[in-house]
This record gives structure tokens, C-alpha cells and sequence, in this order.
């Protein structure tokens, strides 16, 4: 096991009040966007400087940036206003989406520049921040609509409260319908593990359904007779009583997903039609409850949170545990997980009212000169080795005004 990652800094419940949630920035970001109950998203470098604020009339519900990490997104309750962040300009603009009922959910497409909002009546609104053209796309579902994604292949899927989930194309075109037997939550787009690949790059949508199943549907091609054939079928995932709730779910790999419990058990699974719904892997680190799963394809880690703190997972070692990061104020109350784009910083919150920020991999950034070893120990922090007498030299602690990608040392000078 690992050293604990260094905590570089920490939003207060002052900052933000309590119940906060955060997005990383995506693309080549390296900002983090923070909110709580008093209702003003911060947004912070990686040093946790802040950089901008943005005050909202009302309860944050969402936030999402888009492919680039260029604009960020935010809606509130009971309103039908969106909010847009540009990060070059640090200016805030807003979207009046003109209908009578209000927003809950937004999704960023990962593939062009449109946001689909969906609405407490079971309505659309695809957004084009090119043109600033708005398409409404009246009655797609019959009631809230609960959960939104889009895949790489510009479609997006929509579950809603109906207990249905329906597929469309980027133009507003349904492809496809299905139904499950209850709610679908946390809709997500991937690639079930198959011989041979169908005609999209990401055809699988999954759902957490209700609380106790994992729904797994393959989407068609619209022109094959499978897609034309009344009704497509969900097929659902079931698990033990004892793992509680399904929380939150990733997938990883070549069509696996990790599946996490409010137990505090996680298991793995396989998509591959002839390991469906075998358990990989299970095991039980948080004893009292786990509360959210975050992965790193950058570290090929996992992280868990809950009782006993984060835990941090080798994704390739049998998920052993190669790190444990105790919050100082205490586990209890922790509510969501999350990793920044490079696998660098992790973020934690609690519901009481903080989000903290870990370094969990550092640029492997050193220069020798002689016997003596200067390397990163932080973002901004140089220190000295020596090796003939192996240990570290006290008097020389250098911080950086900048984050180096270059590091070089004389015999008198360090240089970055």
C-alpha cells in the first residue's frame, strides 16, 4: 500500500454552505466548479484560488461542462433558466428556456456544441451554443424527466419518471422506446462487451432502475428490422439483499462495471453475454455505508468513499487497495467522489458542508546534480535529496509561482 495522497486544499462550509456537489472541468481543464446551499458556484483552480463566481436565484440541481471543459451549464430548482459560464471570457450568460414547466436535468453532448435540458413535464430542449437556436421537443416522455446522456455517436437517451427510456437522434428524432418497472436514474451510454461490433460506437444504455437494478439495453440501428420490431427489451441485472441500494455505478475496461452498494459492498461485473451478471470481483471495505465510485482511466484506479474514509483501488491488481485517505474532520456525512480529467486531483464532499482536494499523482519532475536530487513534492513544491548522506536537505524548500513541466538544478540555481 501507498503513502495517504497531500491534501492540497479544501471549499469550507462558509464558502459554500452545506449539501455541496462539484464538477471537474473537462477537456484540458484544471478548474473545479463548487456549490452548496448558499446558492454561488465557485470555481477554483487547481491551487484552489478562485477564479469566478456565478450567484444563482435558487437551489443548484445541476451542473455540467461541455466536451471542451469551455462552458459550464447549471440549472435550479423550480426555475426555467439556465445558466452558462464561459471560461475564457469569465463571463455568465443565461438561457430562458420559455416553457411553463421547469428544468431538471441537462447533458452535454460529447460529440457537437448541444445541450439537451430536459423538464419537470416530461419535455426537450435541445440548445445550440453555436447558432443559439433552441428546439423544443414537446411531450417525450409523460412525466419529470429524471436522467440524461449522450453517446459518442451524438445520440441521447432520456429516462423519466414514466419508468420509460427513450433514445434520439441529435435532430429530435425517437429511434427508440423501452420500458422498465420502475424509475431510471444515472442513464448512461457505453459498449457491452461483444464479437462483434454493432453499428454504433457506444450502443449499450444502462440505468440504476428503482433502487435495487442495473438495466442493460442495446440500442439498433434504426434502419435494421431489430430497431422496427414492437417494443425493445431491458434486460435487468438483480444482486444480493444484503448489498442495499445500488448508489452509483462506472464502467471501466473492455464492457465491465463497477457497481457500488449502500452496504458498502462493490462488486464487478461483465457485460460479455456469457459472463452477464457473474460477479468478477466483490468485496466490502466500508463497514456502516458507501456513498459514491469515481474511476481514473488516466491512473487505471478506482475510488470509494464512505465510512473509514476514501479508498483508492488498483483496477488491474485483483482491485487491491493502494491507498486509504482519512478526512481529518472525520468520515461520516461523505456524499461524492470525483477525479479531475488527468487523474491528478480528487475531490471529496461532505453533506455538512466542505469539498476537499487530494493530489494523488504527481508529475515525475526531478534533475540531479552531483549527489544532490531536487524532485516535486506538490503542484508547486521543490525539494533536495541528498544522496550521500540520504536525507532530505531542511533548509531548501522552493515553491513555484507556476506548475512546472520542466525542472533543471546547477550547483547554485533550481530552474523551472
Amino acid at each position: 500500500m501507498t503513502s495517504s495522497p497531500k491534501r492540497l486544499f479544501a471549499i469550507s462550509p462558509e464558502e459554500v454552505g452545506d449539501k455541496p456537489k462539484f464538477s471537474w472541468q473537462t477537456g484540458h481543464g484544471t478548474h473545479i466548479a463548487a456549490v452548496g446551499s448558499l446558492n454561488v458556484i465557485t470555481i477554483r483552480n487547481r491551487q484552489g484560488d478562485e477564479i469566478s463566481s456565478i450567484p444563482l436565484k435558487g437551489a443548484c440541481l445541476q451542473m455540467k461542462w461541455d466536451k471542451d471543459g469551455d462552458t459550464l451549464a447549471a440549472i435550479t430548482e423550480k426555475s426555467n433558466i439556465v445558466y452558462l459560464w464561459n471560461s475564457s471570457s469569465q463571463k455568465t450568460s443565461t438561457i430562458d428556456t420559455q416553457t411553463k414547466d421547469h428544468t431538471t436535468v441537462i447533458a452535454w453532448s460529447k460529440s457537437a456544441n448541444l445541450l439537451a435540458i430536459g423538464t419537470s413535464r416530461g419535455n426537450v430542449i435541445l440548445y445550440d451554443q453555436q447558432t443559439a437556436k433552441k428546439v423544443p421537443l414537446i411531450g417525450q416522455h409523460s412525466s419529470r424527466i429524471t436522467t440524461m446522456a449522450w453517446s459518442k455517436d451524438n445520440l441521447l437517451a432520456i429516462g423519466a419518471e414514466d419508468n420509460r427510456i427513450s433514445v434520439m437522434l441529435s435532430t429530435g428524432s425517437v429511434i427508440q422506446r423501452c420500458d422498465a418497472n420502475d424509475v431510471p436514474k444515472k442513464i448512461k451510454f457505453s459498449e457491452m462487451k461483444r464479437e462483434k461490433r454493432g453499428t454504433y460506437e457506444e450502443s449499450t444504455v444502462s440505468a440504476i432502475i428503482g433502487k435495487k437494478n442495473l438495466g442493460l439495453w442495446v440500442v439498433a440501428d434504426p434502419n435494421s428490422n431489430a430497431a422496427q420490431s414492437a417494443g425493445s427489451q431491458l434486460f435487468t441485472l438483480n444482486f444480493q439483499d444484503k448489498y442495499g441500494d445500488i448508489i452509483d455505478y462506472e464502467w471501466f475496461g473492455d464492457g465491465y462495471i463497477m457497481i457500488g452498494f449502500s452496504a458498502g459492498y462493490f462488486i464487478v461485473i461483465s457485460t460479455y453475454h456469457k459472463e452477464i451478471g457473474e460477479e468478477l470481483h466483490k468485496t466490502r471495505e466500508h463497514k456502516g455505508y458507501l456513498s459514491s465510485i469515481a474511476i481514473s482511466t488516466a491512473l487505471n484506479k478506482a475510488a470509494t468513499c464512505g465510512n473509514g474514509g476514501i479508498k483508492l483501488h488498483e483496477l488491474s491488481d485483483q482491485y487491491a487497495i493502494d491507498s486509504i485517505i482519512t478526512i481529518e474532520e472525520g468520515n461520516d456525512n461523505l456524499t461524492e467522489i470525483g477525479w479531475s480529467v488527468d487523474g491528478q486531483l480528487l475531490a471529496v464532499a461532505k453533506n455538512t458542508g466542505a469539498i476537499y482536494v487530494y493530489l494523488t499523482k504527481l508529475s515525475m519532475l526531478a534533475s540531479v546534480w552531483q549527489q544532490k536530487i531536487a524532485f516535486m513534492t506538490s503542484l508547486h513544491e521543490v525539494s533536495i535529496y541528498d544522496h550521500q548522506t540520504k536525507t532530505k536537505v531542511d533548509n531548501v524548500h522552493l515553491t513555484t509561482e507556476i506548475e512546472p513541466s520542466v525542472l533543471a538544478m546547477s550547483d547554485v540555481y533550481i530552474a523551472v
